[in-house]
């Protein structure tokens, strides 16, 4: 294995899932195998663990970003008057629901 340090450990796995990888993966590849399973199961994990984080962090900031774009909302207004801009901008809401889905 291209590893710098490899550990040996002992792990148990029910018979079906062994008797699968016997069938499916050759004798002296199996180590390779298994490690490549469990990195790609650890990458999801943490992928999932940081979406999680990031969900918790934006519902923490809501209240207060929403404040800060109203803010930016009327000092944007007031700037559009000054220099001649007549476009109506839309207040900052913050939406309730899942994202959108497409079909």
């Amino acid at each position: 294995m291209p590893y710098s340090a490899v550990k040996r450990i002992g792990i148990s796995i029910p018979d079906l899932v062994l008797k699968d990888l016997q069938s499916l993966v050759p004798e002296r590849k199996r180590s390779a195998y298994i490690v490549k399973a469990l990195r790609e199961k650890l990458e999801d994990e943490k992928k999932r663990m940081l979406h999680e984080k990031m969900i918790a962090g934006y519902a923490a900031n809501a209240a207060k970003d929403a404040e800060t774009a109203e803010t930016w909302r009327t000092i944007e207004e007031e700037a559009d008057s000054l220099i001649g801009v007549h476009e109506p901008k839309q207040a900052y809401r913050r939406k309730t629901g899942g994202p959108s889905k497409k079909k």
